[in-house]
């Protein structure tokens, strides 16, 4: 499993952030009929399957007659956590997909080793405040093919930086270690604007009027948290950009133009696709905005001048609720959570278009009218490079291990590509193409644009990642446009430009278009792994033909790490043939991950495919005083501590962090290990609770850490040994 790539989001993360909560993609789960396509397929799947079952949650219908049906999945009466699927039919009722092909029966022992007390106790240490946690519930943890039986515990707080959150943490329930975490709330940057007359719709009361939509469901703006703002007559605000009154009215009618622009161009029916709407709320005292799984919540700029409430912020936060209700919510890895802050990204620009209000001109950026922090628009979907944050163009095997919001800087450009294109011209600015892309794509229009991503949505899971997504709209493509050959060229093409790789069975260009190129795709299976110095790995070279016909490819490895040596075989192979790595470390190959690249050349392009290796120190300390660092202290019962003194350290080079904890006799307290993000301080590794003393072993880059440790129960003095690369 790719532990690099999990997630534990704190909520209200910092300014510039946004964030989702779980929900289904539709009203209560119903046991599918036994008359369509989708019901008998997974009947049958069922049947083949022991101990599986499926419960349709919702079926959404689609353009040309297309229709999604979203089920989630039980076994042995245990919910499945990342098992959920989606079957797509099409207007006759022939099936569109199969997901399940290919996929194991889960097979999991579901018998415990660890208790639910345990569980919860783990999963309450991973915030420094807990007002209140849920019940564990066991449940089979499944994304990506994995099987293991844990415990789900959801815990309501504060995290280490005071922020509030709804934790959701996976514990094993055979070693007791967190298996993922995710959190229900992610703040958003936010820009404050005044649009001039504008009409809304309100409700007329008793007394006047009220801020309450009366045709869409659940949408009103409210003051910090109370109903909705009303008034004697049907004006709103005074113009003044701390006003308010002024600020509700300006959210509410930004997300009215977001139901309408969903309802013209994608057709949906509201934010959660069946008609309902949700509060705006302003005056949040914070140079913020976020979503937290119910409401919108708007707050002011940094030199709090003026509130946070134009177009593409209100937007931006709603497009979360988007995400959140269709198929398989928002739980995930960290490409899952940089998708859902590209999605917030796209129905901005999504909603400054459809509105096109003067003041407020169509654009890419994003946060750039009230400029809150100084610098300008926060992020740039034709250059994501060229935002503050220098957020990364292209995709490559580093995404999983990047700050959410720079992680969507791929999905910010591939949207930008399909819908202006790589050189738009009409004054629209130029759009960089990474190495390996196709010389130039062709936007389709941004309404056209707008209806891929969403169509694609309806087909989204959880743990959805780039790769998920690429195929997802390569099939919207199809679906919406069944034989345009430009549509699914410019989709297809896009993805190759922010280098987001071709994957097995993906689908192929329209029948009538036929393969004028030819062309291939690369993988390695696994993607990362791990291995003791002076040991080997091996992993999977596959190749496919993706268009023409197969042809000859060349293999070489590059990228090792000191003292270590590859080899391929067979190193020249026909597109549609494997090869096997094999990566031999010496004992002196220093401790780190390093990615070692794959590539394949052909007669007209060369492919890459990476590896991600940990290579791992072969010798652990066995005592916490011989490492070459010690902290020690004294803690009561829940308290929490820093090492070194309160503080943390510098490592200027990537290498394996290391650490040993003593705790009192009968107590029992925890290590982590926490890394600076450049926002806040996110937890990368923990001890394992099972060993004594307590062992910590990391591989990390460069960069500023420290440790916390925490009293589960018990009190008494401890100590940390750790080592620093």
């Amino acid at each position: 499993m790719r532990k690099h790539g999990l997630i534990g989001v704190v909520v209200a993360l910092t300014v510039l952030l946004g964030g989702a909560a779980p929900g289904s993609a539709s009203a209560a789960s119903e046991r599918a009929p036994r008359e369509d396509p989708a019901s008998a397929y997974v009947q049958r799947a069922e049947a083949e399957r022991g101990g599986e079952e499926y419960v349709r949650v919702g079926v959404t219908a689609g353009a040309n007659g297309i229709s999604y049906h979203a089920y989630e999945r039980d076994y042995r009466g245990l919910r499945v956590v990342g098992g959920d699927f989606v079957v797509v039919t099409d207007a006759s009722g022939a099936l569109l997909s199969t997901p399940l092909a290919g996929q194991e029966p889960l097979e999991v022992d579901v018998r415990a080793r660890v208790s639910a007390q345990r569980a919860a106790r783990v999963a309450r240490a991973r915030l420094d405040e807990v007002r209140e946690a849920g019940k564990p519930e066991k449940v089979v943890f499944s994304p990506e093919g994995q099987q293991a039986l844990a415990y789900e515990v959801v815990v309501e707080g504060r995290s280490a930086e005071g922020r509030p959150s709804t934790l959701h943490v996976v514990v094993d329930a055979r070693t007791g270690g967190v298996l993922a975490e995710w959190d229900e709330v992610m703040a958003g940057s936010v820009d404050g604007y005044y649009y001039d007359d504008v009409s809304i719709d309100t409700r007329r009361t008793s007394s006047g009027y009220a801020l309450s939509d009366p045709e869409r469901s659940g949408m009103f703006c409210g003051i910090r948290g109370n109903g909705a703002v009303s008034g004697p007559d049907d004006r709103w605000g005074n113009g003044s950009g701390t006003d308010l009154e002024t600020a509700c009215a300006e959210a509410y009618w930004a997300a009215q133009q977001q139901w309408d622009m969903m309802r013209d161009w994608l057709g949906r029916d509201g934010f959660d696709g069946n008609g309902r709407g949700f509060p705006v709320f302003v005056g949040l005292n914070a140079v913020n905005a976020y979503w937290n799984g119910h409401t919108v919540n708007i707050g002011r700029t940094k030199d709090s001048r003026r509130q946070l409430s134009t177009l593409d912020i209100v937007a931006h936060e709603h497009g979360h609720a988007v995400f959140q209700y269709t198929p398989g919510g928002f739980d995930g890895y960290t490409e899952t959570y940089a998708l859902n802050e590209a999605n917030g990204d796209i129905f901005g620009a999504l909603t400054e278009h459809y509105a096109n209000h003067p003041d407020d001109r169509p654009d890419y950026l994003f946060a750039e009218e009230a400029d809150a922090l100084g610098r300008g628009a926060e992020r740039v979907m034709y250059d994501p490079s060229a935002g503050p944050r220098d957020e990364p163009n292209c995709w490559s095997p580093k995404i999983p291990e990047t700050e959410v919001h720079d992680a969507a800087g791929p999905a910010n450009h591939w949207f930008y590509l399909i819908a202006e294109g790589s050189e738009p011209g009409g004054g629209k600015p130029s759009s960089p193409i990474c190495a390996g892309g196709p010389e130039s794509v062709t936007g389709l229009g941004i309404e056209n644009a707008g209806r891929i991503w969403m169509t694609a949505l309806l087909q989204k899971t959880s743990f959805w990642e780039y790769a998920d997504a690429r195929v997802a709209t390569m099939n919207a493509a199809l679906q919406l446009h069944p034989e345009d050959c430009a549509v699914f060229d410019t989709v297809r093409g896009a993805w190759d430009a922010v280098s987001v790789p071709a994957q097995p069975g993906e689908p192929r260009r329209p029948a009538p278009c036929g393969e004028p190129e030819q062309g291939f795709s690369i993988s390695l299976s696994p993607s990362s792994d791990g291995v003791d110095a002076g040991e080997s790995v091996t992993a999977t070279v596959s190749t496919s033909t993706t268009s023409g016909s197969p042809q000859r490819l060349s293999l070489a490895a590059g990228g090792l790490p000191s003292g270590a040596d590859a080899a391929l075989g067979p190193r020249s192979l026909t597109s549609g043939e494997s090869a096997t790595l094999t990566v031999t470390t010496a004992e002196s190959t220093p401790a780190g991950t390093y990615p070692i690249a794959v590539t394949a050349t052909g007669a007209e392009v060369t492919r890459r495919a990476v590896l991600e290796l940990t290579v791992r120190a072969t010798t652990p300390p066995d005592r916490c005083e011989d490492l070459e660092n010690v902290g020690t202290g004294r803690l009561d019962p829940g308290g929490s501590a820093y090492q070194p003194d309160g503080s943390y350290f510098h490592t200027g080079a990537s290498g394996t962090h290391e650490a040993c904890l003593t705790a009192p006799e009968g107590a029992d307290f925890d290590v982590h290990l926490l890394k600076w993000n450049g926002r806040a301080w996110e937890q990368v590794a923990a001890g394992d609770p099972d060993a004594s003393p307590e062992q910590l072993s990391y591989a990390g880059t460069a960069g500023l850490y420290r440790y916390r440790v925490h009293a589960a129960s018990g009190s008494g003095d401890y100590t940390l040994g750790y080592a620093i690369p």
